[in-house]
């Protein structure tokens, strides 16, 4: 309850430190005669920006009780409506992601770590430094370059074409492949994370009496990788997933500009651009009880493994 009261506070306080004023910049745009200083005050109360940063509040905390989020200025549309067509294309591109860099991470981290020190190992955890070192952004733009402009073999930006195909099984084919080069992007972010981990546990493990006596036995391959290192490894990749979750919301902001895609990140980009808080906020809020849910689940999800044995 804290931790919820603690998220509405900043979200709500965040976005008014920014320069600028939203009911301005939305006047600036969109009027074409001037308004009286009355009507100004009226269209702020109106989107809940009137009075000082208190009476705001407390209007915000009022409308949220309701399960209200607001009147984005930008959109002209209830800011829930605006997060739940969003929402469903950030997921794609996470659970998309997520199953790459985790399984991959683990993979070549216990293959390299099995053998210490061997060429294998120094080759795959040169190359794991350099992609630990390209931050989420160039990773994206690198990507663009590589497979949409020099080798354009795949979309580039949006989240489907311009004209979508009039099957259903063609859309969903023209959706998944405007979603690989922004989850590949995601993935790049994070697979050294896991490689790293598995590698150090994987070290430790090949000097283990099970592993030996598995090995003395003709074990090899993948099953000595599965049922030996990974059912030992994957508890604790799992508890390293919840800091994997906050990292890759934070990458997810760039890789959806870059790429132009439709997600929370984009939403979330251009309310800052606008100076729409009510959208902001919302937004913020949403995302971070998002993160905040899936890391409980996780919690769970580990101490129920670390219980079973």
């Amino acid at each position: 309850m804290i931790v919820f009261a603690g998220l509405v506070a900043l979200t709500f306080f965040l976005p008014r430190l920014m320069p600028g004023d939203p009911v301005e910049l939305l006047l600036s745009a969109d009027v074409v005669r001037a308004l009286t200083p009355d009507e100004i005050e009226k269209l702020r109360r109106q989107f809940g920006l009137g009075g000082s940063w208190f009476e705001q509040f407390i209007h915000y905390l009022t409308t949220l009780a309701k399960g209200d989020l607001g009147f984005s200025l930008r959109h002209a549309r209830p800011v829930l409506n605006l997060l739940l067509h969003a929402v469903p294309w950030t997921a794609l591109l996470i659970l998309g992601a997520m199953p790459v860099y985790f399984l991959l991470g683990l993979w070549t981290g216990i293959v390299s770590g099995e053998q210490p020190h061997s060429a294998r190992d120094r080759i795959v955890t040169g190359a794991m430094i350099l992609v630990a070192s390209i931050p989420p952004f160039a990773a994206a733009i690198f990507l663009l370059l590589g497979f949409g402009v020099i080798w354009p073999i795949l979309p580039i930006s949006g989240a489907e074409p311009l004209f979508p195909p009039a099957s259903s099984m063609g859309r969903v084919a023209a959706i998944l492949r405007h979603a690989i080069l922004p989850a590949a992007a995601l993935a790049l972010h994070e697979v050294a994370r896991f490689f790293f981990l598995a590698r150090g546990e994987a070290v430790i493990l090949s000097a283990r009496p099970f592993i030996l006596n598995a090995r003395a036995r003709g074990l090899r391959g993948w099953r000595l990788h599965l049922h030996y290192y990974g059912r030992n490894i994957l508890p604790m990749a799992l508890a390293r997933m919840s800091d994997s979750i906050t990292t890759l919301f934070g990458a997810v902001f760039f890789v959806e500009v870059v790429f132009s895609y439709p997600g929370i990140g984009s939403l979330i980009y251009n309310a800052m651009l606008e100076r729409d808080y009510i959208l902001l906020q919302g937004a913020m809020l949403g995302l971070a009880l998002v993160v905040l849910s899936l890391n409980w689940i996780l919690d769970a999800l580990v101490t129920r493994l670390v219980a079973r044995g």
